[in-house]
């Protein structure tokens, strides 16, 4: 009888081993497009120098995708993102300790749209796209753009580069 079922058991544990072989967790479409485009990226606020940054960052991303490439002109796509706003504002407050007042967080807001070269019809129209980051500044807010735009620049292409080539 323990025989019997240890042999059950087992058949039980190969059918399942041999149905799960060939399972895949999703997987990417193809891209109906293999170049694209960035148009000059605009600021909209009053974050000084901020397009080159991000523009670098945006052709990185989209440049290590396998695939798709990133071109200055004739771009089956094209990509155009928007610095559309920035806040800030300081993240905690103490009574007692002025230095923690210090501690503020930067949120840029993007729109994005990837527009067909080809037909002139959008695969998506002004996608908004939020980056933050806290940061302590030691009293010397004024560092705050500087110091933590990059990061966010970085942010923001990574996710300007999962819009760009997510599910299709």
């Amino acid at each position: 009888m323990l025989k019997r079922l240890f042999i059950v058991i087992c058949l039980f544990a190969g059918m399942l081993c041999c149905a799960s072989c060939s399972y895949s967790v999703g997987g990417r479409g193809k891209l109906p497009f293999s170049t694209v485009m960035l148009a000059p990226v605009e600021n909209m606020t009053d974050l000084a120098q901020t397009q080159a940054t991000l523009a670098r960052n945006i052709i990185d991303r989209l440049n290590d995708e396998a695939g798709l490439e990133v071109v200055p002109y004739n771009g089956q796509a094209e990509l155009t993102v928007v610095i559309a706003d920035v806040t800030r504002r300081i993240s905690l407050t103490n009574s007692r300790n002025t230095d923690v007042a210090s501690t503020t967080t930067m949120t840029v807001k993007l729109n994005c749209s990837l527009r067909n070269m080809r037909t002139g019809e959008y695969y998506f129209r002004n996608r908004s796209i939020s980056v933050s980051s806290e940061n302590y500044m030691g009293g010397q807010a004024g560092l705050l753009e500087t110091q933590v735009f990059p990061q966010l620049a970085r942010d923001a292409a990574r996710k300007i580069r999962d819009a760009v080539v997510g599910v299709w």
